[in-house]
């Protein structure tokens, strides 16, 4: 099989149908790397017409699919992977995400300078964890628009358009987006280190419940209680435990983890994303 480039007339960014199949001869000037996180799951094509979308528009593209399980209008859930995500990649990724249940009504559209990252996602809180962890960002409204769009897959017409002229370096950001403004974010942040209490934020395939207190090295919880229950110290790894033990230690988030050593924790402590963690600690030592 041949190999060719692939190249297209440049495309104007204010008047471009999402649909255009021009193409352009100049080579991304910037990180051509684009996530995309959602809640479409795989079994319709949706995710497909995103990434068609998105490399009509920059064929030189590296997609990565961060995940696409999202539970349907989890906004948290997305907000959550978005923040791990913004930690994994390099600076200049354009991240696309979308959990979007109020697609089509007055909710914005933002475009935001995060950790040396842009990320595209719905004004609808979906910036929340990474935006409270990370800190110094930007979010500007986009308010770039092609001429026409479905009013129900914003993602596909908008987010994946706009993220392709980003990633190709046919638009700056500032060209696509308008003044900056607080965005929209959830009623949840990050514990303080010594809290008595944590929520669960997120659990994850295994059934590990992920909570929102960054463990102070330090001054670590002597006993962590699940509904009274004590799972002891916190722990460094799974193998300190026996197997179907339970346990809380640091996951690879940095936040404290409620596991059950070879099992879900989630299951047999009944946990779900809100519940409270109840937290002690020794007494600090009176200085002279």
């Amino acid at each position: 099989m041949s190999s060719y480039a692939v190249s297209i007339t440049q495309i104007d960014p204010q008047t471009a149908p999402y649909y255009t199949t021009a193409m352009s001869r100049r080579r991304p000037r910037t990180n051509s790397l684009v996530t995309l996180t959602t809640d479409f799951g795989l079994r319709d094509s949706y995710v497909a017409e995103m990434k068609g979308v998105l490399l009509t528009h920059c064929p030189a593209a590296r997609i990565v699919d961060v995940t696409h399980q999202i539970a349907p209008q989890d906004i948290l859930g997305g907000s959550i992977v978005l923040d791990r995500s913004l930690r994994a990649f390099p600076p200049g990724t354009v991240h696309v995400a979308v959990v979007d249940p109020g697609v089509g009504s007055d909710r914005k559209l933002l475009l935001i300078r995060l950790n040396s990252q842009l990320i595209l996602c719905p004004d609808n809180g979906l910036i929340t964890w990474p935006w409270r962890r990370l800190g110094g960002g930007v979010a500007r409204e986009l308010i770039w628009r092609p001429r026409t769009h479905s009013d129900t897959f914003h993602g596909r017409d908008i987010l994946a358009p706009a993220a392709g002229l980003l990633a190709a370096g046919k638009v700056s950001a500032r060209k696509l987006a308008g003044a900056a403004i607080t965005p929209q974010l959830l009623d949840v942040g990050p514990a303080e280190p010594k809290a008595t209490q944590a929520t669960v934020i997120h659990i994850d395939h295994f059934g590990n419940a992920t909570t929102s207190l960054t463990v102070d090295a330090r001054h670590p919880p002597t006993a962590v209680l699940v509904r009274n229950r004590s799972l002891g110290p916190v722990r460094r790894t799974y193998a300190d435990v026996a197997i179907g033990a339970k346990l809380a230690l640091v996951g690879s988030a940095g936040l404290l983890e409620i596991a059950v050593r070879n099992g879900n924790a989630a299951r047999v402590l009944r946990l779900k994303v809100g519940d409270t963690i109840t937290l002690k600690y020794a007494p600090r030592a009176m200085s002279k």
